[in-house]
């Protein structure tokens, strides 16, 4: 294995991300409390909207699998806001996620949340616009508050549709609910061999 120097590892990173973030500073330099282990910190204003674990989540899937194996091995990621440091980060309990997931399953479809989240991206009405989504929660950030949730519980509500696939406004459709009608038209396009309808565009169908 051809061992990468720090230099050539941020200009790796650069390459896998700079499509989604042309922007975003990246450092990669050793890790203050661990020098034997490379410390990489990805600063990006999109995170601002974000949770650390969404963070995670699409830059892993910017890089590809291989090159983390042979190269980010003993590495510690920092995803951050501006203006955030690691010790601003706060990440969920795993073990609570699973405990509540149930419950807060349970609620979200008796209160309708999944229906009027469908209803903002898959409306009834045709010609009604639809919701576009931005890779984050800010539509379900304003159906919550309609269904009784206070924006304490928004971190448990949105980790747990996390640990569900639920990623973004979208993917809680596609994701995390067991019946939706995006979902229904995403199938439905591909059987006709149409392509499916992209929810990040927006607009009418």
């Amino acid at each position: 294995m051809i061992t990468r120097t720090l230099v050539e590892i941020a200009a790796d990173i650069r390459g896998f991300t700079s499509a989604a973030y042309p922007d975003m500073e990246i450092r990669v330099e050793p890790d203050l409390e661990d020098p034997s282990r490379t410390a990489i910190y990805f600063t990006e204003s999109k995170f601002a909207l974000i949770y650390p674990t969404q963070r995670f989540h699409y830059l892993s899937h910017l890089i590809p699998a291989e090159y983390q194996e042979q190269h980010l091995q003993n590495t510690a990621w920092f995803e951050l806001a501006p203006g955030e440091t690691p010790a601003d980060l706060v990440y969920p309990d795993d073990e609570l996620v699973r405990n509540i997931t149930p419950d807060v399953m349970r609620i979200l479809r008796k209160t309708g949340f999944f229906e009027l989240l469908d209803n903002q991206f898959s409306p009834l009405d045709p010609a009604a616009p639809r919701a576009q989504c931005w890779g984050d929660y800010r539509v379900s950030r304003g159906i919550l508050p309609t269904r009784g949730f206070s924006e304490d519980e928004f971190f448990d509500v949105f980790h747990v549709l996390m640990a569900q696939g639920g990623f973004c406004d979208c993917e809680i459709l596609h994701n995390a609910c067991e019946e939706s009608r995006l979902k229904a038209e995403y199938w439905k396009a591909r059987a006709q061999g149409h392509q499916p309808r992209d929810p990040h565009s927006g607009g009418s169908a």
